[in-house]
C-alpha cells in the first residue's frame, strides 16, 4: 500500500516555500500600507503612523510595539 502513496516533499523545501510565502505576504502588506498612506496624505504623510497623528502620550506603548515587531521578525528569520 505504501508503494502507491506519493511521498511528501522534503521538509526543507516545504519550509523554504512557506517562509517565502510569509515574507512575500508581509512585503505586500507593508507596501500597500505605505502606498495607501502616501496616496491618502501625500507629502503630509507622517514618517511613523503610530505617532504621526498625535498619539505621543504613552511612549512606552509605542516602544513595546516596536520591540514586539523586532522579536517577531527575529523569530521569523530563525525559521528560515
Amino acid at each position: 500500500m505504501q508503494d502507491t502513496l506519493k511521498s511528501s516533499p522534503p521538509e526543507n523545501k516545504q519550509m523554504k516555500k512557506a517562509t517565502a510565502i510569509g515574507i512575500s505576504t508581509s512585503i505586500v502588506f507593508y507596501m500597500m500600507c505605505g502606498m495607501l498612506g502616501y496616496a491618502a496624505f501625500g507629502n503630509e504623510a507622517p514618517g511613523n503612523f503610530l505617532t504621526g497623528f498625535g498619539f505621543y502620550d504613552p511612549f512606552w506603548l509605542v516602544d513595546l510595539a516596536n520591540i514586539c515587531i523586532v522579536v517577531h521578525l527575529l523569530g521569523a528569520y530563525q525559521v528560515k
